[in-house]
């Protein structure tokens, strides 16, 4: 059960962001009632990607609630919790009488969403498709805690930095690759899924990009009979979990050749401004097992 759980948790997570594809763009209008008053002092945040870039633009204060798994900077740890992805405690957000609720529409469940509204709170909604939404979310929210220069110089550098990591990797030549996101069941992303972006900036070739779900669950049989040249298995300090033991199967190319990396998911899956970081730490380690590939051209073969 624990690990079900953990699984359902790591999807939830996602998205930092695009966990679904289908409405357009990202942060809803606010009510007329919050446009109408003050910058709003009391936030009640629903997102630990949320929580994040408000710490980055210095209105961490203004964060009176949070979700469970808000914890970087170190400082969100301390802030009172009001739920997780599973379930938000109402009674608890309506007693902070907050000025304001920010929610991540694919994140927060939709049945609490439409219970604070019809309990007559103002929420803001978000959601995270591209990685060029993060600089778009982070001038909104620089604009909600009053810090719209701030937002608006570390919303350029990241565009900047998004724009040199294409530039360098996204044209090189395709490395195939199988993203574990879970072991059991053995699940892994496609081309809606969040992880797809970095993957498409690091110029990969996901072997299950083409599914029809979001985030899959496939078979080993599947994934053998693609052999990929590389294996990706992200993996959080924060929230240790079992891996496939790909090693007992040592006729995949990625066993073989020895092309299995473990990037840190928190920074992956979570979309905020150290997303990059993790990013260019995946783009380079796909680029050495590109350059394996190059100098050892029987590798490349199947």
């Amino acid at each position: 059960m624990n690990a079900c759980k953990s699984m359902y948790m790591a999807i939830a997570t996602l998205l930092v962001a695009a966990l679904l594809m289908a409405e357009p763009l990202a942060a809803k209008p606010v009510t007329p009632a919050v446009a109408e008053t003050a910058a709003p002092k009391r936030l009640v945040v629903l997102a630990p990607n949320l929580v994040e870039l408000i710490f980055s633009l210095g209105g961490g204060a203004q964060i009176i609630a949070a979700t469970d798994h808000a914890d970087y900077p170190a400082a969100a740890r301390s802030i009172p919790r009001v739920g997780n992805y599973a379930a938000i405690q109402l009674e608890k957000v309506v007693a902070l009488q907050p000025d304001l609720v920010l929610v991540w529409d694919t994140g927060t469940p939709a049945a609490d969403i439409k219970k604070m509204q019809q309990l007559g709170l103002s929420v803001l909604h978000f959601q995270t498709r591209t990685l060029e939404d993060i600089a778009s979310q982070l001038q909104q929210l620089g604009d909600l805690v009053q810090q719209p220069a701030k937002a608006q110089q570390l919303s350029a550098a990241f565009l900047q930095q998004l724009n040199a990591l294409k530039s360098q990797y996204q044209t090189q030549t395709p490395v195939s690759v199988f993203y574990e996101l879970w072991d059991n069941p053995l699940s892994t992303i496609s081309r809606d899924a969040w992880p797809q972006q970095h993957l498409n900036v690091c110029g990969a070739k996901n072997i299950f990009e083409n599914a029809s779900a979001a985030y899959p669950q496939v078979g080993l049989e599947q994934v053998i009979a693609a052999n990929p040249a590389l294996i990706i298995q992200p993996i959080s300090e924060n929230e240790p979990r079992t891996l496939v033991q790909w090693q007992r199967w040592p006729e995949l190319r990625a066993i073989k050749y020895k092309q299995v990396i473990q990037p840190d998911s928190d920074l992956l899956h979570r979309a905020t401004l150290r997303t990059l970081d993790g990013v260019a730490t995946l783009c380079r380690e796909i680029a050495k097992s590109r350059q394996f590939y190059a100098q050892v051209p029987a590798a490349s073969g199947r």
